[in-house]
């Protein structure tokens, strides 16, 4: 009987101490997948805020662009136009801003456009001139319901 508690017993120490060396392993190993896991999250957050930061500067700056369009038809509008009828719109092409120097910007190379100068009536049934800007700049950017007809 003696015999067979000591084999018990070296068998139960036995299973005990490969059953702790197994779950520690297993807790190495599960430390270093979250470890692996964090960084694979860390570096994939990383790499889409860098590209969603690139696309934002470059969408700046043609959003700029049209900024200096709609101030450049501004200054043309009041300095060379007759007033616009209640209703009533009118189209300035970029050329013609940049003829008559209103416009200086280097996208003026790459770029193309028209601002759509209209009086329209608010929410609060008053009228108002609203300047909207279209602008393409080749593949890389486009206003949306730019029109080619309104270059003419």
């Amino acid at each position: 009987m003696k015999l067979d508690f000591i084999k018990n017993g070296k068998l139960d120490f036995l299973k005990r101490g490969t059953t702790t060396v197994k779950r520690e392993r297993e807790k190495k190993i599960t430390r270093l997948h979250i470890i692996l896991f964090a960084l694979v999250v860390i570096v994939t957050t990383a790499v889409i805020i860098t590209v969603k930061v690139k696309e934002a500067q470059r969408l700046a700056k043609y959003r700029n662009f049209e900024k200096n369009l709609v101030t450049a038809s501004r200054y043309f509008y009041g300095n060379k136009e007759s007033e616009i009828e209640r209703g009533e719109q009118r189209i300035i092409t970029m050329k013609t801003v940049v003829d008559n120097g209103y416009l200086q910007d280097s996208l003026t190379s790459v770029c193309n456009g028209y601002t759509i100068i209209s009086n329209t009536r608010n929410l609060e049934g008053e009228y108002e001139i609203e300047y909207d800007p279209y602008i393409r700049c080749g593949k890389d950017y486009e206003t949306d319901n730019f029109s080619e007809n309104n270059l003419k």
